[in-house]
C-alpha cells in the first residue's frame, strides 16, 4: 500500500491501465473492524482501492478539539497494513462540508475512478450522486451493517466506552 499526494493521483490510472479503480473517503479516526469490513466491501467493486483520509485539521473541525484520537500519520500507517487498501491520501480541506465535497470532485478529476463507494449515512448523498454522474463514476451506497459479533463497533461507541470506563476508574 502506498501513500499518495494529491498531485500523484493522475498516475494511478496510468499505472493500473485496464484495472477497475474504486474510491472511498472518510475520517477513519480509530481504525477498527467495521472499517476493515467497509474496505473489504469496497474492494469487491474493483481491483484497486484508493482511500482518502480526513486530515487532523478536518477532524478537529468536524469533531472538536479532542479529535482526532489518532493523528493522521498513525492512521496512514495503520491504513498501510490493511490488505484491501492499495493507496491512501490525506484530505487537507479545513473549512466546510462543501470544501470536503470539492476535494472529492478533485479526486474524480485526477484519479478518474470507476466506482465511488459511500455508506448510506454519508452526508449529502444527492450531491455525491450528481457528482458521480457528472464524472461517469458508478456510485455505490452501502448499507452500514456488520455480522452480529461486530455489533456496537464504531469510533463513537469505542470513545464512549472508554469514557465510561475512565469514569468507573475514578469512582
Amino acid at each position: 500500500m502506498a501513500y499518495l499526494l494529491f498531485k500523484e493521483l493522475s498516475t494511478i490510472r496510468k499505472k493500473h491501465e485496464g484495472k477497475k479503480i474504486v474510491f472511498c473517503s472518510g475520517k477513519f479516526d480509530i481504525i477498527h473492524g467495521g472499517h476493515v469490513l467497509f474496505f473489504e466491501n469496497c474492494k469487491k467493486y474493483g481491483d484497486i482501492l484508493v482511500v482518502m483520509l480526513a486530515s487532523d485539521a478536518v477532524m478537529r473541525r468536524l469533531g472538536g478539539s479532542e479529535r482526532p484520537i489518532i493523528n493522521q500519520h498513525v492512521r496512514i500507517k495503520l491504513m498501510q497494513a490493511l490488505k484491501p487498501v492499495d493507496y491512501c491520501l490525506i484530505d487537507e480541506t479545513t473549512s466546510t462540508n462543501a470544501h470536503l465535497l470539492k476535494a472529492i470532485e478533485d479526486v474524480f478529476q485526477k484519479l478518474k475512478p470507476d466506482v465511488y463507494v459511500v455508506n448510506g449515512d454519508a452526508f449529502d448523498i444527492p450531491y455525491r450522486k450528481n457528482l458521480s454522474e457528472k464524472y461517469h463514476v458508478r456510485l455505490v451506497v452501502l448499507k452500514r451493517e456488520a455480522p452480529p459479533e461486530f455489533q456496537g463497533i464504531s469510533t463513537t461507541k469505542i470513545i464512549e466506552k472508554l469514557k465510561r470506563s475512565g469514569e468507573k476508574d475514578k469512582a
